[in-house]
């Protein structure tokens, strides 16, 4: 009876323990901030993952050049002023798009204007306040306090405002960012609304700006509307959808609650959206509990051991990983096509905004570690853009469907090079993961029709006449030749992981054709300079007079993308082997490696943002580089690698609005951050191998899917023990320079010894100067 009682008591004080320990909330090491100031492009608001809405500030500021371009998520850090608050914004792109649904509320005191500036506030930086699924501050000028949150489909907004017999809302329905801020009065070439009841705004409006996109939404407010009043448009311009000011009966109270549900589809679709996501008996704290708890559940797949300042820039990056693709589908799985029509998605949601000249590199191959499952409804997105792909009216001749290159808002926006949907849907399928109720069939006929037939930038005909892109031959009705080196080493990615596809399918003829096309790398390799460049239809190789001059898809008669000749030699992720023979073997690729990342910085010309991260010509801040500071491990240099990524880590990611050196670019920077802070990476993104670097932690643990987890051991680390001395993997030495996607999947143990370099000071210390 005693050993009864012992053990009854025990069990109870184990259950009133196991209540006692909290789940660890990872979201205070997010910092949202980072990214918003310089080139990140990164946005603070409010959002969930892959959410539809991103609630987040626009800010302001006096007019200087290039003024948009800072701005394209609609906010810069170190701005003065605030102009509202908007429901829609792209994370760490280069071009601008979105802010839909413009809210700024105000105390009205004095007379306003009509200009979009006049109704600007100073806020209150110390109160200004960021995590995931909520946003904070204080509009000093207007006197009210803001807190945002959202749901998939829905932003909502909680005011206090000071002087509530005073009470404003300014809505602003024809704003959006642009190129040029002064034009947002052509910003909205269709809209109609109407306020339905006391509490309700309805409408709809067709934006443009990068793509033109249907946006249908209710807007519903906690009190009653007593008067509301049209702006005119400001210095006398027309504009198609309308500005408010709204006043209502606050009855003596301060707070006012308003929910703003978006759709694609329809206003039905939106209200059905509110409905569902917000019903009326929800409290505006349940519901960023809620957007707090989806961000536990994703940050919470990894957790790693090291300081704070870290974990936060490696929950950061998770966080930016996981702010899109965004999922445009309604709550019933209903959403709007290329085609203009509406279609139920496959697997109950479309997601777009696929910036995948970005993020093929690392995000995609990263998504299929942490989150399979929505790699399989990525990839089920990415073939409904397919299947429902409209005749492209500026070249009808031109073959479709083929699938997106980049994908916003469900539509094709023609930016970029290379058709990646192929790498990212192959690399997916190879680990096993397929795309959401889609066969192998309808699958590979997307690919191989993406790949075979011609369409924009995508010259089949030529490549087979000529085995590369001539530079003076005249590609289409609507396409230059530009780009024409990094259009074909990009494509023979591509060529090479269909070619892979085929071989799991058993398609042996496709298998060869890909396969010799994913080798044609080599005919645009000039072996008299031993660089990659652009050549004529006579065989002639282009000439170069500086292998460092910044180009890109905006100079006529370039080369390459983003990038210039150092970068593209590299760019041969499939066959680095391959690239090392072709180079003379290993003693000149090291000797190129070296002269690239031990270069003296040029001076490039201004309209290149892209040349940010520098080391040398190495440029961290843009993607053609990503995987180039882990060639070392295919050579005997391979601390060199360890180097680098050791001085990237610490100097180009920091806890700090200015803490990223470039575009986020959807999580592709983010996704490089959080792979070599692990130690490895996808050099080649489509052959499920990730080769080794130099782990930046204690330890980690990620945890699978499956239920398995697979475990990162650091021995020795400090900040001295910068270089992997030995590796293990399950307790045996390895000596292979990657692991491979079953290895992490089947579950484990990734040890790195370290060690600290006591080699040559110039090697130690060859960019700090130039940081």
């Amino acid at each position: 009876m005693k050993k009864i009682l012992i053990s009854v008591i025990a069990f109870l004080l184990c259950a009133c323990t196991s209540n006692l320990v909290e789940e660890k909330d990872y979201t205070q090491y997010v910092n949202p901030f980072i990214g918003t100031q310089g080139e990140g492009h990164c946005f603070p608001g409010a959002t969930v993952p892959m959410g539809m809405v991103q609630l987040s500030p626009e800010s302001y500021t006096d007019y200087y050049f290039r003024y948009e371009n800072a701005r394209v998520a609609g906010y810069q850090y170190n701005d003065p002023y605030l102009i509202g608050f908007t429901h829609t914004h792209l994370n760490g792109t280069g071009c601008p798009s979105l802010a839909d649904i413009l809210l700024m509320p105000f105390c009205m005191k004095d007379s306003i204007g009509t200009k979009r500036s006049d109704f600007k506030s100073k806020y209150d930086k110390s109160s200004e306040q960021a995590s995931p699924g909520f946003y904070h501050v204080y509009l000093k000028d207007h006197g009210v306090d803001v807190s945002l949150t959202a749901t998939p489909h829905v932003g909502i907004h909680e005011y206090l405002f000071e002087e509530p017999e005073s009470a404003n809302l300014l809505i602003d329905l024809q704003y959006g960012v642009k190129w040029d801020i002064r034009t947002i009065c052509d910003n909205v070439l269709e809209a109609s609304q109407e306020f339905i009841d006391e509490h309700t705004l309805v409408g709809y409006r067709k934006a443009e700006q990068w793509t033109d996109r249907k946006l249908f939404y209710v807007i519903k407010f906690s009190r009653p509307i007593i008067s509301k009043k049209m702006l005119d448009a400001p210095d006398g311009k027309e504009e198609k959808a309308p500005r408010y000011l709204l006043q209502f009966d606050m009855s003596g109270n301060k707070d006012l609650l308003v929910k703003v549900a978006l759709s694609t589809t329809s206003i039905e679709g939106a209200l059905n959206n509110l409905e569902q996501e917000v019903p009326e008996t929800t409290t505006f704290t349940s519901i960023k509990e809620a957007a707090e708890k989806e961000w536990n559940d994703i940050l919470s797949s990894v957790d790693i051991t090291v300081d704070d300042e870290k974990k936060i820039s490696f929950y950061t990056s998770i966080y930016h990983l996981y702010i899109q693709p965004n999922n445009l589908a309604d709550v019933d799985g209903k959403y709007r096509a290329e085609n203009d029509s509406v279609y139920t998605a496959r697997s109950g949601k479309f997601h777009s905004t696929f910036s995948l000249w970005d993020t093929y590199r690392a995000a995609h191959p990263l998504y299929t570690i942490l989150t399979p499952e929505k790699v399989s409804e990525m990839g089920a997105s990415l073939l409904e853009a397919y299947y429902h792909k409209p005749v492209d009216k500026n070249n009808p001749n031109e073959a479709h469907p083929y699938l997106p290159r980049w994908g916003l808002w469900g539509k094709e926006v023609h930016t970029m090079i290379a058709n990646h949907a192929v790498s990212v849907l192959a690399d997916a399928r190879l680990k096993g993961i397929k795309p959401c109720n889609y066969s192998d069939d309808e699958l590979y006929s997307a690919m191989k029709t993406t790949l075979k037939q011609s369409h924009y930038r995508n010259h089949v005909e030529v490549i087979n006449q000529y085995g590369y892109i001539p530079l003076d031959v005249k590609l289409s009705a609507i396409d230059d030749n530009r780009e024409t080196v990094s259009r074909l080493l990009e494509g023979t990615l591509n060529d090479y992981a269909l070619s892979q596809c085929a071989k799991l399918f058993g398609k042996e003829e496709d298998y060869k054709y890909f396969s010799k096309r994913s080798q044609l790398y080599r005919n645009v390799y000039d072996k008299s300079i031993g660089f990659m460049c652009g050549r004529y239809a006579s065989g002639e190789f282009r000439k170069i007079d500086d292998f460092s001059l910044a180009v890109g898809e905006w100079v006529p008669f370039s080369d390459y993308t983003e990038g210039n000749p150092w970068h593209y030699l590299f760019h041969v992720q499939q066959d680095i082997l391959g690239l090392i023979d072709l180079m003379g073997g290993e003693e000149p690729f090291k000797e190129k490696l070296d002269s690239m990342f031990y270069a003296k910085t040029h001076p490039y010309f201004s309209a290149t943002e892209v040349a940010t991260g520098c080391l040398g010509e190495y440029w961290h801040g843009n993607e053609p580089c990503h995987h180039v500071p882990y060639l070392y491990k295919y050579t005997s240099d391979g601390f060199k690698t360890d180097l680098i990524i050791n001085l990237i880590v610490d100097k180009f990611y920091r806890n700090a609005p200015d803490g990223l050196q470039g575009n986020d670019d959807c999580g592709q920077m983010s996704a490089w951050y959080a792979f070599s802070v692990l130690g490895f990476y996808p050099v080649n993104p489509c052959n499920g191998e990730y080769i080794l670097g130099a782990p930046q932690i204690e330890s980690a643990q990620i945890k699978l899917s499956n239920g398995k987890s697979f475990y990162i051991e650091v021995e020795n680390y400090s900040k001295q023990n910068i270089l992997v001395d030995k590796v293990y993997l399950n307790g045996e030495v390895w000596d292979k320079n990657y692991i491979s996607h079953s290895d992490i999947m089947n579950g484990g143990v990734l040890r790195f010894v370290m060690k600290p370099y006591k080699g040559e000071k110039n090697v130690m210390n060859f960019k700090i100067n130039q940081l």
